[in-house]
């Protein structure tokens, strides 16, 4: 029997070449988490989490195995989707999954066109993208869970095209790339790449005046959507336009490679970080002295530790000539150790059949691979321990910068760096430089950023917005955000959300086990149905109604994942707008009973 899944549009399986009926939403979720980690075991929690956006039924679990079983039926092949402690597997062979073929002509197109191979690429990048069909699992309902695992795969296809749009500017084929940008741009008008290249096809077609509409397009929107101007590779090439550069007539040559080419490549830093001076120079110090350890930079959501991790190393890079290697961890399909330590490979430059399959055996290749020269490491959003000893354990040649909203506390001879909010005047500051000095009303914007609670990531959001809508004064996004109801749906601006950041914390503590996790979950809650921002064991056993070694381990779930924090010895509390996130949560239908 022949199968063939598909998620690069809505969910698809087909037999023998014949479409499959696969039922409710919920029926096509399961399958979607599953697919997403093609022959791995998915936990029955993850699953739950995957397909109960709110809060679960308390039949989750037996519900969960009622789908299986119902997919089971579907599929027809009894083997095909077994049990596994402490979940489900699905197996799925060669050929049979079309994120599978995507992924692997992606990276022979990206590799091709590294080795100035761009003939070689066009082919298979136009073989990657031919294998969608419309928006990711598309006929799925996005949770917290699947979203960013569905986005990741956008932002592969995004990668796809902007790689075809400079194989087709290498090869000559300007007319070609024009038809083709024109409708690619205006589905992905945030690809400044895809802009780039469209003034780029134009003006090698003989059409200057298209070249420079289109910047004018790509700016106004920019400003509109996200309140930034372009990028300095868009305006650099919007000026040699201008100026009718004679180099942007000439097709590139493509470059000579005797050896695999790394990918390591300098990150961009943020355009505005503010009120982090002496974080700053802390990490850059640490990064650059003579004997280093790992550097992790760890605080709440939304604190900006990015921010300031991609400032540090773009200031630190001159020192390092083997170059940057960024990994977001978030955006991996599956974040552990070896999955890590594979796109840090490939990074360098490694194809995937040449990356062993063995944990030490690929930290072996690591440390041999970076060896030679001075390579400075970004790993973001890191979730635990486990992701970096073997990478750690292997750094002769490498200097590591970490993120991760937890301490990890559990590894040796690292220097952790704590984040707080931003002082009242850095949060103005940072206000002032995103929406405008002339907008800024010094006690209304001080009443903004403490609504913000001085949260990098809700100050963006806000100057973002207040930027755009000009009609807004400072006192009147005040009064709007004062509304307790609505503060999180105006701190959201593209895809950046503070209740996006929030989800992620909250998810994490759904997932945790235990005894302990049970019981903060249900705090959390208890805490949001009552307003209250914070407490100490004392008060929390009261809410809970059990001892206070039972509530203190709760307090400590919920500090170890920054949903809290210590304030002083046994007493905790939450920001503004994680309370405000905790009551939402607390008021939504369906909690898990046996949880609350």
């Amino acid at each position: 029997m022949n199968l063939r899944f598909g998620l690069l549009g809505p969910v698809q399986v087909r037999r023998n070449d014949r479409p499959v009926p696969l039922g409710t939403p919920k029926q096509r979720a399961l399958l979607t988490a599953l697919l997403l980690e093609p022959n791995r075991v998915v936990s029955i929690d993850r699953l739950i989490t995957a397909l109960w956006d709110e809060e679960p039924p308390c039949s989750a679990v037996a519900n969960v195995r009622t789908y299986v079983n119902r997919l089971r039926s579907t599929l027809g092949e009894g083997d095909r989707l077994t049990a596994r402690p402490p979940g489900y597997v699905l197996a799925v062979r060669a050929g049979e999954l079309d994120v599978a073929e995507f992924a692997d002509a992606l990276r022979q197109g990206r590799r091709s066109l590294s080795a100035g191979r761009p003939e070689e690429a066009l082919r298979h990048l136009s073989a990657a993208l031919a294998r969608w069909r419309g928006a990711p699992a598309e006929d799925v309902p996005r949770s917290a869970a699947l979203g960013p695992r569905l986005d990741a795969l956008a932002e592969q296809r995004c990668l796809a095209l902007e790689a075809l749009a400079e194989a087709r500017l290498m090869l000559g084929e300007h007319a070609d790339a024009l038809a083709e940008l024109r409708e690619t741009v205006a589905a992905h008008p945030t690809r400044e790449r895809l802009w780039g290249a469209l003034m780029l096809a134009s003006y090698r077609t003989g059409d200057p005046a298209a070249a420079l509409a289109a910047y004018g397009q790509a700016r106004a929107f920019l400003a509109e959507e996200l309140g930034v101007e372009p990028g300095p590779e868009l305006a650099e090439l919007h000026r040699s336009i201008l100026n009718r550069d004679p180099a942007l007539r000439a097709v590139p040559a493509p470059p000579a490679l005797t050896a695999p080419a790394s990918r390591a490549e300098p990150v961009t830093a943020p355009r505005c970080l503010v009120g982090r001076d002496l974080e700053l120079k802390e990490v850059v110090a640490a990064i650059t002295a003579s004997a280093p350890r790992p550097v992790a930079v760890h605080g709440p959501a939304g604190v900006g530790k990015s921010a300031l991790a991609l400032a540090a190393v773009r200031a630190a890079a001159p020192h390092f000539p083997g170059g940057v290697l960024h990994v977001d961890l978030r955006a991996l399909p599956r974040p552990g150790a070896y999955e890590t330590l594979a796109r840090l490979l490939s990074l360098l430059g490694l194809a995937d059949d040449e990356i062993a399959a063995d944990l030490d055996d690929a930290a072996l290749q690591f440390r041999t691979a970076t060896a030679a020269g001075h390579v400075l490491v970004l790993l973001d959003n890191v979730t635990g321990e486990g992701h970096l000893r073997p990478l750690v354990g292997a750094r002769p040649g490498c200097r590591f910068v970490v993120t991760s909203r937890t301490v990890l506390a559990a590894l040796d001879d690292v220097d952790h760096l704590p984040l707080a909010p931003l002082t009242d005047d850095a949060a103005c500051e940072l206000l002032a430089r995103l929406c405008g000095r002339d907008r800024i009303d010094p006690e209304q914007a001080r009443r903004v950023t403490r609504l913000c609670d001085n949260l990098p990531l809700a100050l963006r959001i806000a100057g973002k917005r207040l930027a755009v809508r000009r009609e807004w004064t400072m006192a009147a996004f005040a009064d709007m955000l004062a509304d307790e109801e609505h503060r999180l749906d105006l701190l959201t601006c593209g895809d950046l959300s503070v209740r996006g950041a929030l989800d992620l914390d909250y998810q994490a503590l759904r997932r945790c086990e235990g005894t302990a996790a049970g019981s903060a979950l249900a705090l959390f809650h208890r805490l949001g149905e009552r307003g209250m921002a914070g407490c100490g064991p004392a008060a929390a056993a009261e809410l809970l109604g059990c001892d206070r070694r039972t509530a203190s381990a709760a307090l400590g779930v919920l500090a170890d994942l920054r949903l809290m924090e210590p304030l002083t010895p046994g007493h905790y509390r939450m920001n503004g707008l994680t309370r405000l996130y905790a009551a939402q949560m607390a008021s939504r239908p369906g909690r898990r009973a046996h949880r609350d």
